[in-house]
């Protein structure tokens, strides 16, 4: 934390903002205790906030600590205040309840105030150096506490004159026309010149990148860099990266990146791990803590494995007491005495696990836990910022929301934007403005609200413009590093007052967002560009090896290739051999109820619905039993639905499922279909090739003709127009298995060999029916869709496994997605969401 004010380095005179690290270094600060005032709400809910908490625990645990701060820093002590006397009512009893929290919390105060407190109780003489402080530089709107620390230090040291340097513009300058008067009733408005201007970027980098092309202009005509100055309340990183490739020296950046809390983390992951259902990025989490006591490989590895659906941790099988810790890990917890055994024999094993079991709020007793107010009650720290590391020579980095520590001649507002210049105010989340001046009144607290936070945010701004002394450069990006829009700040319309003939502020910018960065007025020294990579190839040679074959058993034979990928074979040649040798792509991303994850719950529903050989359910007994095979296909497929926040989700697809089985219920009975296989194994050869793969349902029909069924959780026209442009494929595949089958003992082929054979697509989510090769009845619900469904599906891959009997693998041109989207009638997603070496081989195609 920066206290907000300036103090002097007794041997070289310069004037810096004392930190809290740097004051519990001087006076031998005893270390503090820790702050965690949401396991202290979370386990002794107060009347004035318990409601809020069982409906909301983490925005009211974050309110409530707010409020708390901004009471411990209003006393002028750092102790627990006395406010009986004041008069009864809601701000009285709000006020108790922070207090009466405050005191159950002890000795522990928020971050940066533990030093102050301790010098507050020191006695004269016991600093290892002198530090004086800057006269003026308080910041007359600082709450009581820093006010005091500012006193103390002046009562022991006494203070030092401010910098002979005044920073102010020329007069009649519109720089000096808004120093000191930013926000005042009325200002003299004239011409624009040059000690103003405003530019409009695309984004935070670009405009990080145009304030150093600016600092660096500025260095070349003569400036000296610290006489200049960056502004910006966003993360630094973005303006050290366009700083060091101008090659221009920043004074300010932090001493280190930001250090994350893994105790914190570890806590809240194994909490969350205790609760079914389990995330699996919970499980990917702690397998890569640093915690844990495998190694980091070993903990990539099995967070691989996490992702991609194993939960098991095998990996770990060679240490049996990392097995073991895992096997905890993995464990959920039904009660409070199973959760805290749990959590004991974890935290034994693991890296700094006292200090991890003591972030964990788990309450005495036993019965079942109380998940949120555990989980409210684990505070996890934000990341840590070091200390800046300043010198002497170079640009100077000011932050946002402090007072600038050293005067310039020219500054850069890098990201002069919504929220900032001046800073937003916030409301005080328990108190209104009215109740916090009776507050004030009765017990000389002056707690911040709304106005306080307003008047606080103009005069900063007002103080960043005073430390200037030539010329103020806005910069306004258009759109944040995510995409979004982002609007200019409030400040542009105070500073537009002082501009003559403006009547809207936002006609100050001259936009350069459609601009290359060698046209802007500040010429950007950007890096030689990237060669052009070399032409590629029209295929990949790999002539003398058998593609086909890379994947292969145990006993050396090559596996058989499944329906599906030959479809993605006939997509893209590339992701298929990507797949072959195991280099799919391996991104992470949370869970998600996306196609996948329906498709699978649903075919989990029917398979366990219309059994084999059963009669066909009737409505009410089929609606009972859909309930119960989807509440066992939740377990097995996306046990993170069953939590309360996946509710709308969860049910909104039982509702479909349910609707799709009764629409199933009406086609099998049209069609007169008695069910002879279900999810069963196929294997066989076509197209010269051995194939297997699972048909969702086989249908044996009157007259003994067999009916494969694929049931997609989609709609009916897309397949429709895909079998209507011939480029259909798996349903077809498995028609090939039965016509020519790979016998094994056992396999019930002798029910399926022989007999005549159609295929049907049956589309969940609007019960189509479309069946190839099928004679269907006058009137019947299905439609069929020829003996033509895959004559260009089939002609292309004939194609494509030439070109791999041949060793050549395809690339894909740029005109091959609109192809299959537009002539196929599917969407290439082997093309569009596969693996990002995929699209950066994409060939693309010279325009005639």
């Amino acid at each position: 934390m920066h206290y907000p004010f300036l103090v002097a380095d007794p041997r070289s005179g310069l004037h810096y903002r004392l930190t809290d690290t740097g004051l519990a270094e001087l006076t031998l600060a005893p270390i503090a205790t820790e702050w965690a005032p949401g396991r202290a709400i979370a386990e002794a809910s107060d009347p004035v906030w318990a409601e809020s908490l069982a409906n909301a625990p983490v925005e009211t645990i974050s309110a409530v600590t707010a409020a708390l701060t901004d009471l411990v820093l209003t006393t002028p002590d750092l102790k627990v205040p006395t406010v009986d006397h004041l008069p009864d009512s809601r701000a009285r009893r709000h006020l108790l309840a922070l207090v009466g929290l405050w005191q159950r919390l002890g000795d522990a105060l928020p971050e940066g105030l533990a030093p102050i407190r301790h010098v507050l109780t020191l006695p004269h003489g016991r600093f290892l150096d002198p530090l004086s402080v800057v006269e003026g530089s308080l910041d007359p709107l600082a709450p009581a506490a820093m006010q005091a620390l500012f006193v103390r230090l002046r009562d022991e040291f006494g203070t030092v004159p401010a910098s002979s340097y005044t920073p102010t513009a020329p007069v009649g300058s519109r720089l000096h026309a808004l120093q000191g008067g930013v926000s005042a009733q009325a200002i003299n408005s004239r011409t624009l010149d040059a000690s103003l201007a405003f530019y409009g970027l695309r984004d935070p980098a670009a405009c990080a990148d145009f304030a150093a092309a600016r600092a660096r202009a500025l260095i070349e005509a003569g400036v000296p860099a610290r006489d200049i100055a960056v502004l910006s309340g966003d993360d630094p990183r973005q303006i050290a990266r366009a700083f060091a490739a101008q090659g221009v020296p920043l004074s300010g950046l932090p001493g280190h990146l930001p250090e994350r809390d893994i105790i914190g983390e570890a806590a809240l992951h194994l909490a969350l791990a205790k609760r079914p259902p389990t995330p699996a990025m919970v499980l990917a989490s702690l397998a890569l803590s640093p915690l844990m006591p495998w190694a980091a490989l070993t903990g990539r590895d099995l967070a691989e494995s996490l992702m991609g659906g194993d939960f098991r941790g095998t990996i770990l099988s060679a240490t049996p007491a990392h097995k073991e810790l895992w096997d905890d890990i993995r464990a959920s917890a039904g009660s409070l005495q199973q959760l805290r055994f749990l959590l004991d024999r974890i935290c034994e094993r693991i890296s700094h696990g006292d200090q991890v079991r003591a972030r964990l709020p788990v309450p005495a007793g036993d019965g079942t836990p109380d998940w949120e107010a555990i989980l409210g009650g684990i505070q996890v720290m934000p990341p840590t910022v070091s200390d800046p590391d300043r010198n002497l020579e170079g640009v100077s980095l000011w932050s946002a929301f402090e007072t600038p520590w050293r005067p310039c001649r020219h500054l850069i507002v890098c990201d002069f934007s919504d929220g900032l210049y001046p800073t937003r105010p916030r409301a005080n989340p328990l108190f209104l403005d009215s109740e916090i001046a009776t507050i004030r009144d009765a017990t000389g607290l002056a707690l911040r609200g709304r106005a306080a936070g307003l008047a606080q945010g103009l005069q900063l701004f007002d103080q960043q413009l005073q430390a200037v002394s030539a010329s103020v450069t806005f910069l306004i990006p258009w759109r944040d590093l995510a995409g979004g829009r982002v609007q200019p700040s409030a400040g542009l319309s105070l500073v537009a007052r002082a501009v003559a003939g403006v009547e809207d502020a936002a006609d100050l910018i001259t936009d350069l967002s459609r601009l290359n960065p060698a046209d802007w007025p500040f010429a950007c020294h950007s890096l030689a560009p990237v060669p052009e990579p070399a032409e590629l190839a029209e295929a990949l040679d790999f002539a003398g090896h058998d593609l086909l074959s890379l994947r292969r058993r145990d006993d050396g034979t090559a596996k058989p290739q499944s329906p599906s990928r030959l479809e993605t074979l006939l997509v893209s040649p590339l992701a298929w051999l990507l797949a072959e040798i195991g280099a799919e792509d391996m991104s992470w991303s949370a869970e998600e109820l996306d196609v996948m994850a329906r498709g699978n719950i649903a075919h989990d529903v029917f398979e366990h619905v219309f059994l084999k050989d059963q009669p066909i359910p009737e409505p009410e007994a089929l609606t009972a039993t859909v309930a119960e095979a989807y509440d066992r296909a939740l377990t097995r497929h996306a046990g993170y639905l069953r939590s309360p926040s996946w509710e709308m989700e969860r049910r909104g697809l039982e509702r479909e499922i349910m609707a799709a089985a009764l629409r199933w219920r009406e086609h099998l009975l049209a069609l007169q279909a008695r069910i002879i296989g279900n999810e069963i194994w196929l294997a066989g050869e076509a197209h010269g090739i051995n194939l297997h793969g699972k048909a969702d349902a086989i249908l044996e029909l009157p007259g003994g003709a067999l009916l494969i069924v694929d049931h997609k959780k989609s709609g009916t026209k897309g397949r429709r127009q895909r079998m209507e442009a011939g480029w259909d494929l798996q349903a077809g595949l498995y028609a090939d298995m039965i016509a020519r089958p790979t016998r094994r003992e056992g396999d019930g082929m002798e029910l399926l060999i022989g007999r005549k054979v159609a295929v049907a697509y049956h589309l969940m989510n609007d019960g189509g029916l479309l069946t190839s090769g099928l004679a269907l009845p006058e009137g019947s619900p299905a439609r069929d869709m020829g003996d033509a469904v895959n004559a260009g599906a089939v002609a292309k891959l004939a194609e494509r496994l030439a070109e791999l009997g041949a060793g050549r693998v395809v690339l894909n041109t740029s005109e091959d997605a609109a192809f299959l989207k537009k002539e196929a009638g599917f969407t290439p997603y082997a093309l569009t969401d596969g693996s990002a070496l995929v699209t950066a081989f994409i060939r693309p195609l010279k325009e005639e």
